[in-house]
């Protein structure tokens, strides 16, 4: 009995410190959410480079790898950044790899305090966790 007690408390530990998310630089931010339109201010349905947004939904869903996020163009942080946010992970309890792949006017000289992540529709874009007070995990 004591052996499996031990194992869960290692399991959850390890689970523990997967989803709070490990790297160098943390940042405070202010999350938003977007969605796919066909629509001047959430951008059509593409990324920065023209590939097909991939919405949290989506990889909660299985049908994507990662979620696509925006932020400021001026940080010039290469296409495909990885982010990671512990607040989204523990609300849906896995890791959520997020990448920096989109822009937009809004972000232009919010530094790290600002991110857009992508959603399914207009609806799952007012997710209170989304948009709110989250934590930025750069490796």
């Amino acid at each position: 009995m004591l052996t499996k007690f031990i194992l869960a408390v290692c399991i959850s530990v390890a689970v523990s410190e997967t989803i709070d998310c490990t790297g160098q630089h943390r940042y405070s931010a202010t999350g938003t959410g977007y969605y796919p339109a066909d629509d001047p201010i959430e951008g059509g349905f593409l990324d920065r480079q023209g590939h097909p947004l991939h919405t949290l939904q989506d990889f909660l869903d299985g049908k994507a790898s990662w979620v696509s996020v925006a932020m400021d163009r001026y940080l010039h942080l290469p296409y495909g950044t990885h982010v990671c946010i512990p607040e989204l992970n523990h609300k849906y309890h896995r890791v959520i790899p997020f990448r920096v792949v989109d822009t937009g006017s809004a972000f232009s000289h919010k530094g790290y305090g600002r991110i857009d992540i992508c959603t399914r529709s207009q609806h799952d874009s007012y997710d209170n966790t989304i948009n709110g007070h989250i934590t930025l995990v750069f490796h």
